[in-house]
């Protein structure tokens, strides 16, 4: 059973709905609701439920959130170290109108992670996965130094999920490059894939990632996924889901590999893995909890 870190942001993600022919204020009657998110608890919660051991570092506050986004996790059965911060817990508003969404985020509590806090001993593991959001947050620097310092001492792997592309371009790419490890893991969506790499197809976007990244996955949405370890690639297509909210599917997708390519080293069972854990975090999406 592999034993995997996590560290990174921990929000309750909420979900709403407009109609697109909605004027500035008026009111519409439609599905609103909230789960328990963040890219970093998605990962984690999702590689508990594919039989990791998994060690959660994060921060929230110290109001009710906080109180249900750790019960969260302990429900999924990932153990969590983590800090409260007086900042109130992290949200985000997550607004789809037609075919597009748009998302707010208020990271609060999440900047309030302290490096001196973390414990050692929970990079007893096999591999630590972090947040990309962690890369662009002064506040949370030290704590992903430390973090990645730790797990260079003890040989564990690590893999990186990326925020959003126009997040990257505001970071500035060399720069955001320049703090992942080295050798890291990837997963990037198709458009943080051509910010990172500067190319448009799917093969020379994975081309160009691979020299640098060794193992990873490029998510295509609507057309699968092209994931590589060195030379070797495998292409998967998927079922369409249209017209739902996507957030979090891709850390869905990366923590449903990672668990799967750490146990058995195949491309195409780690590939399988990620689409299906995607696949059920936006069916859940689609047909939330009463």
């Amino acid at each position: 059973m592999s034993r995997i870190v996590v560290l990174g942001d921990l929000n309750l993600d909420v979900h709403a709905r407009i109609p697109s022919d909605l004027a500035p204020g008026e009111e519409a009657r439609d599905l609103v609701h909230a789960t328990p998110g963040g890219s970093a608890g998605t990962f984690a919660r999702v590689a508990a439920a594919h039989g990791a051991t998994v060690t959660f570092l994060g921060c929230v506050g110290t109001d009710p959130i906080g109180d249900l986004l750790i019960r969260s996790l302990e429900e999924a059965g990932v153990t969590p170290f983590v800090q409260r911060d007086d900042r109130p817990s992290g949200v985000i508003l997550a607004v789809r109108q037609g075919t597009e969404r748009t998302m707010v985020c208020s990271r609060g509590a999440n900047d309030g992670i302290r490096a001196d806090a973390l414990d050692p001993s929970a990079f007893d593991a096999d591999h630590l996965h972090v947040s990309g959001y962690a890369f662009l947050a002064p506040a949370q620097r030290e704590a992903v130094e430390r973090s990645i310092r730790l797990a260079d001492e003890r040989g564990l792997s690590t893999s990186v999920d990326p925020p959003p592309a126009n997040l990257i371009a505001g970071h500035g790419v060399e720069p955001f490059l320049e703090r992942l490890p080295t050798r890291c893991w990837l997963f990037p969506n198709r458009t943080e894939g051509e910010i990172l790499s500067g190319e448009t197809s799917p093969d020379a976007i994975v081309d160009r990632l691979a020299a640098r990244f060794p193992i990873g996955a490029l998510t295509l949405g609507s057309d699968g996924s092209l994931a590589w370890s060195s030379n070797r690639r495998h292409r998967r297509s998927i079922d369409r889901l249209d017209g739902i909210d996507t957030t979090g599917a891709g850390d869905a997708f990366a923590g449903g590999f990672v668990v799967t390519f750490l146990r058995t080293g195949d491309l195409a069972s780690a590939s399988a893995a990620g689409a299906e854990a995607a696949r059920v975090h936006l069916q859940a999406g689609i047909h939330p909890p009463s």
